[in-house]
């Protein structure tokens, strides 16, 4: 039998699941500021909630779109030999 969750309870629950996107993420990208990490996260969570008709899978996709972001912040910066 499927439970049908309040309004208020799904935002709970996806408000939940992006607490711990972040907190994973944190933990991931531990070598860049927490803050840039955190702010990240709520940047994606934003605007996909903003535009989002269900929020099933909001976190999940939080997750994938930051930690693409954050990898890319992260990453160092590579000179090919033929530019020097």
């Amino acid at each position: 039998m499927i439970k049908l969750l309040s309004p208020a309870d799904r935002e709970a629950k996806t408000r939940y699941q992006i607490e711990q996107v972040d907190i994973q993420l944190t933990k991931e990208f531990s070598k860049l500021p927490a803050d840039l990490v955190h702010s990240e996260v709520r940047r994606v969570s934003q605007r996909l909630l903003a535009e989002a008709h269900f929020t099933d899978h909001v976190a999940v996709l939080t997750g994938r779109f930051a930690a693409e972001r954050l990898r890319a912040v992260g990453a160092p910066i590579v000179v090919p030999d033929a530019w020097m």
